[in-house]
């Protein structure tokens, strides 16, 4: 009797270690997906019914949240780094497979990086994640636009770097000690330092601006200028917001 117990007693030990094996590996196989404002490296910095603003930074061998996108959004690349995407349910893609061994420190673009635009996640959400496989930081800015947009292009004098229902992304290359002005626009506009340097924005209000990734959000149809105040050149863009009111 006391072997028969002993055996009994090693059977539902044996159970549960495997039972608890299970769970830890449920819970191992578990991922999390979140809204892409709610990702803790989409930094939010405004949020309104219509627009978000995101500051995304993944530093070197960070990874994002899988976070799903399901309007359109413009991008206006602050810092460069090798990259690589999973989709849910998906595999890795992109920026190889190592992840950087140590950081160091970011180098400076040969040029501004030109913004680009995603609007199909309005009609399809799209889920992955994003980890960052170089050594330097991984920034964007990046401005959702949560409304169905605006048909027809602005009527607006020049070329913009970009345009759709949602957008219109125009680039001011300042020289020191100039200024420039911004066109109108019924809604916001949003502008983006993408160079180091100084900079203000002369408008209902005085925004400084003091390096790359440095944005304002002001109302288009007040006139605006943006003065260069220091002794180099800059680049900036300004993105007009379509569909939005205020």
């Amino acid at each position: 009797m006391r072997a028969g117990r002993y055996i009994m007693t090693g059977v539902i030990i044996l159970a549960a270690g495997l039972a608890a094996h299970r769970a830890g590996a449920g819970q191992e196989g578990a991922e999390t997906r979140v809204p892409v404002h709610q990702e803790p490296r989409h930094h939010l910095v405004y949020d309104s019914p219509s627009m978000r603003i995101l500051d995304i930074q993944i530093p070197p061998g960070d990874q994002t949240l899988y976070h799903t996108h399901d309007t359109a959004i413009l991008y206006v690349p602050i810092a460069r780094s090798q990259t690589r995407s999973q989709e849910w349910g998906g595999e890795w893609s992109g920026g190889g497979s190592a992840v950087a061994a140590a950081p160091a420190a970011a180098p400076a673009p040969e040029r501004p990086g030109r913004v680009n635009s995603v609007t199909t996640y309005v009609g399809k959400p799209y889920t992955h994640r994003v980890n960052n496989t170089g050594a330097s930081l991984f920034r964007l800015v990046g401005i959702a636009n949560r409304t169905p947009g605006a048909e027809g292009a602005l009527a607006l004098p020049g070329a913009p770097e970009l345009e759709n229902r949602w957008y219109r992304a125009e680039r001011l290359v300042i020289k020191a000690g100039a200024s420039a002005g911004l066109p109108r626009h019924s809604g916001p506009i949003v502008i983006v330092m993408q160079t180091p340097g100084t900079a203000a924005v002369d408008g209902a209000t005085w925004h400084p601006l003091n390096g790359p990734g440095d944005l304002v959000r002001i109302d288009g149809a007040v006139a605006c200028t943006v003065f260069n105040r220091g002794a180099h050149d800059i680049e900036l863009v300004a993105v007009l917001v379509k569909g939005v009111s205020g």
